[in-house]
This record gives C-alpha cells, sequence and structure tokens, in this order.
C-alpha cells in the first residue's frame, strides 16, 4: 500500500508449519489441560450459588424490618419528633442494623460448606 509517497507493508501473523497461527497455539499450550467439574461438583457450586443468594436475600429484609421497626417504634408510636441533635444516635442504630444484616449474611453461608464439599467428593470418588 502506498501513504503519502511512501510504502507501508501490511502485517501477516505468522503461521506454523501446522497451519495454525503460532499465537493461537501458544495460547493452547499455556491453557493447559481443561479440568472438566462432575456433576456432584456441579450440583454443589450449584447450592453453594443458591445458599449465597438466599442469604443475600435474607439479610437485605432483615435491614430493612429492622430500620422500618426502629422508625414506626421511635417517630409514629411513641410520637418523637426527628431532633438533628439525635441524628447522631439515629445513624448509630442504622449502622448496628446494617452489622446485623451482614452477620447474617456471613452466617448464610457455612464455613463448613467447602470442607463438606470435599469430604462428599472423596465419598463419591471411593
Amino acid at each position: 500500500k502506498k501513504q503519502d509517497g511512501a510504502v507501508a507493508m501490511e502485517m501477516q501473523p505468522l503461521k506454523s508449519a501446522e497451519g495454525g497461527d503460532v499465537e493461537e497455539r501458544e495460547r493452547k499450550r499455556s491453557a493447559g489441560p481443561k479440568k472438566e467439574k462432575s456433576v456432584l461438583q456441579g450440583k454443589l457450586t450449584k447450592l453453594a450459588v443458591q445458599i449465597g443468594k438466599a442469604g443475600l436475600v435474607m439479610s437485605a429484609v432483615t435491614v430493612i424490618i429492622l430500620v422500618l421497626y426502629f422508625v414506626i417504634e421511635n417517630f409514629v408510636v411513641e410520637g418523637r419528633p426527628w431532633l438533628a441533635e439525635c441524628t447522631p444516635v439515629y445513624v448509630q442504630y442504622w449502622v448496628k442494623f446494617f452489622i446485623i444484616g451482614v452477620t447474617v449474611l456471613v452466617v448464610a453461608v457455612p464455613e463448613g460448606l467447602p470442607l463438606a464439599v470435599t469430604i462428599s467428593l472423596a465419598y463419591s470418588v471411593k
């Protein structure tokens, strides 16, 4: 091709003797053999994801219920007005509710799940 009086060459990827791209072969070699999941591993992974999602939903519901209960109890039932000087106290309660929600989320995904997966896979191999 000619550009502004100069000759430019178009670069082509190197081809190996086998006819494939060198870069493509290197990627395949570096990737190594693909490990296939067993049926049990697939089901356990799916179960772990479902437990995580359910825990996330339950922790969000817990935080929402605690905040609503606090707001209704203090401002509707007891009839307290929102005082600007009490705002830090309200924020402390809401942070406490958020921490409770995070605790629910952490507890929902049991620490023993990876161990249970390993043990069940060991027994299934036998």
